[in-house]
């Protein structure tokens, strides 16, 4: 068995203020990997977490700016589509990473058209107080398309007292256009002491287009066109809104109405090896949900009505352009619900969840305009203490599917203590991803090959599904932390495209489907490590080494890089100052296996400083790829792959 190897982000809850203290990774406590509250060294799980003074020491638009120097984590730009950036975990595909805010499932816009990263902008950053990482499956508590990892956003909770934040950053490109600001607000605190509280937040931010090109590009077919008309990275302006209200009825009861707003709106003009087409797109997504939390005898329970609903419109998917833009509009209804109890030395949580989803969409869905799916599922967890030093969590989850049936996700997984500061742990289980509506639906129609042809839905596919196993040790010292570990995903019955088999042709164009036709093998291992070299000196770093291989072809995976490392030094000359520098490595990676294109390693560093005016205030600027790092092989470049230049930022945060 080919092993490969991954390093891990530390995942250690330090404020740049207290980077020389004894706080290290087992004092942070998470809840994504089993519903109840566990450290991260005995967590059933390799878990990285961010913290908020991560989130604020740094500039980030979105979700992918603040998770992409996780090891294993990686922001995967999405060729072809004008710097869209998606999050892969482990060399998994970004569909299969299950994005979650407080637990609750954020139903992807990517299930409505491909290519897209609207669901890494729904937070507004200013709300967030950590974010949870899981690398690797949890369909035995959260489903589908749990297979290759979950984020979950935790975000902040109000206390008694009024607390507010403001905050704001600029950056600025070196090359043509780019700029970008964004601003936020958020506030919290009790509407009545101890019993009613209010949270409120809103981010909004905006980008330039980036020209990084010039003179002429030939497509494929041989046409000639201006490449200084290609948006590298496309226009784009975000508004996003969030709020809370959440009751104490009293010492054992609660409930939480939170409700958010995202509008996200794209503009550009994309090039690849068709040539240039123009591209505009938007979603506006609302989403309201109630929760109930409650405490008994027996244990606690948890109860909540979730609804997502979200309007696209995207001309690059659309079958006939003329026609304007492409609208869809789905809506997703979810109930779910779990319970923990304690029974001597077993911790039970078990649950439930139902979801019902409506999509409409008149152009692409052809004879009736909508098509809906209801789903169910069941699922229980035993967190067994076997001694002092082991505990076994071993679990299953069954979803029934009106489409293909009845799924099992079993898995289970050891954590043993071998002293205070040395954890093993290990272990096995499965994971699925169900097909989307619009990959099921023999009616939905949409443009696909840039253009080039039209694609169908499939109502014969199958989950996709992965048999995954992961062995991994931490050790914690005062000064000192390392963790490393294993993993093997061997998945079947990917979903793709069938490009072989045109199955009809309209207006001269072929119309492909979906199949079940890929099995592949994804190894790594992980490792991080960090080291206090004095009170005010830390360097932390991480490694990443990935093997693919599709077992239909033998081929490599493309867009899959073998090689990603990442080292850190933080300085903190005095109480007020933190400044830091970074260095990423991502080495040579396959982009088209036909045509045997490769996108060269690269280097890319970068320099910031946090500035502490008070305890309020917050001052920071910095630089990213100092050094100015891009590609020049044109058929990397067409392809939508290039490295973002020099970027100047300031930026600053006032808490009252």
């Amino acid at each position: 068995m080919a092993i490969s190897t991954i390093l891990s982000y530390p995942v250690i809850a330090q404020t740049d203020s207290e980077s020389h203290s004894d706080t290290r990774i087992d004092e942070q406590m998470v809840i994504t990997a089993t519903h109840t509250e566990v450290s991260t060294t005995k967590a059933p799980a390799s878990i990285s977490v961010i913290t908020e003074e991560d989130i604020l020491s740094e500039p980030g638009l979105a979700l992918n700016d603040l998770v992409k120097n996780i090891a294993g984590v990686e922001s995967q730009m999405d060729g072809g589509r004008a710097g869209r950036e998606m999050i892969s975990i482990r060399g998994m595909d970004a569909g299969f990473t299950m994005i979650l805010v407080n637990g609750r499932k954020l139903s992807s816009s990517n299930a409505v058209f491909r290519g897209n990263d609207f669901d890494l902008a729904a937070v507004p950053k200013e709300s967030i107080q950590r974010i949870e990482i899981i690398r690797g499956p949890m369909s035995a508590l959260y489903g589908s398309e749990a297979l290759g990892g979950v984020i979950n956003v935790i975000t902040k909770k109000p206390t008694n007292e009024w607390q507010s934040q403001v905050s704001g950053d600029y950056g600025y490109r070196d090359d043509d256009g780019g700029s970008e600001y964004t601003a936020g607000f958020n506030t919290s605190g009790a509407l009545l002491e101890d019993e009613l509280f209010l949270s409120l937040s809103m981010n909004k931010s905006s980008r330039d287009p980036w020209h990084a090109f010039s003179g002429q590009g030939v497509s494929d077919n041989g046409n000639v066109y201006d490449r200084s008309k290609a948006t590298t990275l496309e226009q784009r302006d975000t508004l996003t809104a969030s709020g809370s209200l959440q009751w104490y009825i009293n010492n054992e009861h609660d409930l939480a109405f939170d409700f958010s707003y995202a509008d996200d709106q794209r503009d550009g003009v994309i090039e690849s090896t068709n040539g240039l087409t123009d591209s505009e797109s938007k979603v506006v997504r609302n989403t309201q949900a109630l929760t109930y939390n409650g405490t008994y005898d027996w244990g606690d329970a948890l109860l909540r009505y979730n609804r997502d609903a979200f309007e696209t419109k995207d001309n690059f998917n659309d079958r006939n352009a003329d026609l304007g833009l492409y609208d869809v509009n789905e809506v997703n209804h979810t109930v779910d619900g779990h319970g923990t109890t304690i029974v001597g030395n077993h911790t039970l949580t078990f649950g439930g969840e139902w979801k019902y989803t409506e999509l409409k969409n008149p152009d692409s869905l052809t004879q009736t305009g909508k098509a809906t799916v209801n789903q169910q599922a069941l699922f229980i967890q035993d967190q067994w203490a076997l001694s002092q030093k082991n505990t076994l969590t071993y679990g299953t989850r069954v979803d029934m599917h009106e489409s293909f049936g009845t799924h099992w996700s079993p898995r289970a997984y050891l954590v043993h203590s071998a002293t205070d500061q040395w954890t093993i742990k290990g272990g096995v289980g499965t994971a699925f991803k169900a097909p989307s509506l619009t990959q099921l639906s023999s009616e939905n129609i949409v443009n696909s090959c840039k253009g080039n042809c039209l694609l169908v839905g499939n109502p014969d596919l199958q989950p996709e599904t992965s048999l995954n196993y992961e062995l991994s040790t931490s050790y914690v010292d005062t000064y000192w932390s390392m963790e490393a570990g294993l993993f093997r995903n061997e998945v079947s019955n990917l979903i793709d495209r069938d490009l072989d088999n045109p199955v009809d042709n309209v207006g001269g164009r072929d119309v492909y489907t979906y199949k079940n036709i890929d099995e592949a093998i994804i190894q790594g291992a992980e490792f991080s490590g960090e080291y206090d070299i004095l009170a005010n000196l830390r360097l932390n770093g991480t490694y990443t080494y990935l093997t693919t291989e599709d077992k239909t072809t033998g081929e490599e995976l493309e867009n899959r890089p073998n090689h990603m490392a990442m080292a850190r030094l933080v300085w903190e000359p005095v109480d007020s100052i933190s400044t830091f520098a970074r260095v990423n490595y991502t080495s040579r990676t396959l982009l088209s296996v036909d045509d045997n294109v490769y996108r060269p390693s690269y280097v890319t560093a970068d320099l910031g400083m946090n500035y502490f005016v008070n305890n309020d205030w917050r001052l920071r600027a910095g630089v990213k790829n100092v050094t100015n790092e891009q590609f020049d092989d044109y058929d990397v470049t067409r392809r939508g792959y290039v490295v973002t230049p020099r970027n100047w930022y300031v930026g600053t945060t006032l808490n009252f």
